[in-house]
């Protein structure tokens, strides 16, 4: 009876202990889908904080895009020409920017919408005065542009790089705009994605082995490297705190994790594999102003946008 009186404590503790630990757990975030819609294949979007919507942006034929939201300024290049649009009066009114110029395969605005950078196949990076279109600066670097972005500040621009051939070399670049030379430079993987944390004080680089290099902008030290998947990163973006980073792959799926522990916080799955005639698969990740929402544009014309407040609590 003493034995089994022992057993039936022994019994108790243990339940109890468990009881207690899967209580002391911290509950699963949850990021449900609240929208989803289609549109043209290729169209993308972006944030605009003054009414705090995703804007849709009809690419049709253009190579690369870049929006300054707050001005409210796209720019599109095509094969020979670069076209503005700016707001006059209630509408955006569509100009010819540049004309009779190489294909610009990525381009970038700053924040204030004042400077355009356009990057071209030859490794040729020019910076444009908006709205005059006078040239203020023409960069060389070792490799066809993949990628842009400039800091929120527009104090530095980011080049990503594809992998040259023949001789290695760094594919990813840091200018400071006003020393008007070159910072720094490392990675040797192709670069098709990159963003800034808000701050300005964290550079992601996305790469096509599907890592991520994390350097601070004014820091001399190497980057971390942060490998996230084997699937080819396609698309970017911090959350407004800067504490965590959405990369979007191209096996269709998008990763949350923390900045700078790399720690996972979540994986979205694609409910469809990648179809090879969209190769990029995503086109473009981003949060909204408070990182309440978290949106992507599939190369094939779907938007998701996901409720990712739980990254705020």
């Amino acid at each position: 009876m003493q034995a089994m009186r022992k057993g039936s404590a022994a019994l108790f503790l243990l339940l109890f202990a468990l009881g207690a630990s899967s209580c002391s757990r911290k509950p699963k975030r949850a990021f449900p889908l609240v929208q989803k819609y289609t549109t043209t294949a290729g169209d993308l979007f972006y944030f605009r904080p003054r009414d705090g919507q995703f804007v849709l942006l009809e690419r049709r034929k253009a190579l690369a895009v870049a929006v300054a939201p707050e001005p409210d300024i796209e720019a599109y290049s095509y094969d020979d020409r670069i076209t503005l649009s700016q707001p006059q009066g209630d509408m955006l009114h569509n100009t010819k920017f540049i004309e009779k110029i190489g294909a610009q395969q990525a381009l970038a605005l700053t924040a204030d919408g004042r400077t355009l950078a356009g990057g071209d196949a030859n490794g040729v990076v020019t910076l444009w005065e908006i709205p005059s279109g006078n040239l203020t600066l023409h960069l060389d670097v070792p490799g066809p542009i993949l990628s842009l972005a400039f800091s929120r500040d527009g104090n530095w621009l980011a080049i990503g790089l594809a992998k040259p051939a023949g001789e290695p070399a760094d594919t990813v670049w840091l200018y400071e705009i006003h020393a008007n030379g070159p910072h720094r430079s490392f990675g040797r993987a192709a670069v098709p994605a990159l963003a800034w944390s808000p701050d300005g004080r964290w550079l992601a680089a996305g790469l096509d082995d599907g890592s991520v290099l994390l350097g601070e902008a004014g820091a001399g030290s190497e980057p971390q490297r942060i490998a996230l998947s084997t699937s080819p990163i396609t698309a970017l973006d911090f959350h407004p705190s800067g504490q965590f980073l959405a990369s979007a792959h191209a096996d269709k799926r998008v990763l949350l994790y923390k900045v700078p522990t790399a720690e996972r916080v979540y994986a979205f799955e694609p409910a469809l594999p990648p179809n090879p005639l969209f190769p990029r698969v995503i086109e473009r990740v981003a949060f909204d102003g408070n990182g309440d929402r978290l949106a992507a544009a599939y190369a094939e014309g779907d938007f998701k946008i996901w409720d990712t407040s739980a990254l705020s609590q």
